[in-house]
């Protein structure tokens, strides 16, 4: 039997991911690089794990099934349908495998830090809202650029986009759901920099084509030793 808290969740993650595909395939021949709006929203997912009551529930069914479905929808896919469907138009606009990835680090993220939904939220918002808003800002607006796929533009909002959705994890966490997981870091502001800053230095060294699974394992693994 699935608690309310795990169908609550089912239905908040299942029901938000459709509602961002929905939003990229509409958006589509408006912007350059619907995929990027992929990659962005789904970090939301965050404001949904608090609900499971089993971790079963939240990676068997939550996190796990969107591994082979991602696959399925890459370019190289034997099935059509969904080479063809909005995932994966989504998945050829960029890495093939970088959605895939994505859903990988998301899964094990879950697993291993379903006691620490806290450090585990702010893994995945480094890597959708800090990584994916840097791929945004500095695709539209870079000019000054310090490697072949990074500027300096990108890297700022990296860091802006990484701490405001520290800030804005800690008020919902410990504020709005009284989450008891963990305990809010004693001083954000200076916590939110420092990750915002690793996470801007991790995503200007990592290769674009392991970002989506080597940047929110790093944090995740960090996160977790010092106890957040």
């Amino acid at each position: 039997m699935f608690s309310q808290g795990d169908l609550l969740g089912l239905a908040g993650v299942y029901g938000y991911v459709l509602a961002v595909v929905i939003i990229s395939w509409s958006v589509r021949r408006r912007i350059s690089n619907p995929r990027k709006v992929v990659h962005v929203l789904t970090g939301g997912i965050v404001f949904f794990w608090w609900s499971f009551d089993s971790s079963f529930v939240m990676v068997g069914l939550a996190a796990l099934p969107f591994v082979p479905l991602l696959l399925l929808a890459t370019p190289k896919s034997p099935i059509k349908a969904l080479r063809n469907s909005p995932l994966g138009v989504s998945s050829s606009e960029g890495h093939p495998y970088g959605l895939v990835l994505y859903a990988i680090s998301w899964t094990v993220i879950a697993y291993f830090l379903f006691g620490d939904l806290f450090a585990a939220s702010i893994a995945i918002a480094a890597m959708s809202f800090g990584d994916g808003m840097g791929g945004v800002i500095g695709g539209r607006f870079g000019r000054m650029r310090y490697s072949p796929h990074r500027t300096i533009e990108g890297s700022i909002a990296v860091f802006i986009a990484t701490a405001v959705s520290i800030v804005v994890l800690a008020w919902f966490y410990f504020s709005v759901i009284g989450y008891s997981g963990s305990t809010a870091p004693y001083l954000l502001g200076p916590f939110a920099l420092a990750v915002a800053g690793l996470v801007t230095l991790l995503e200007a060294l990592i290769p674009g084509s392991v970002d989506n699974l080597v940047m929110p394992l790093m944090i995740a693994v960090l996160l977790h030793g010092m106890g957040v």
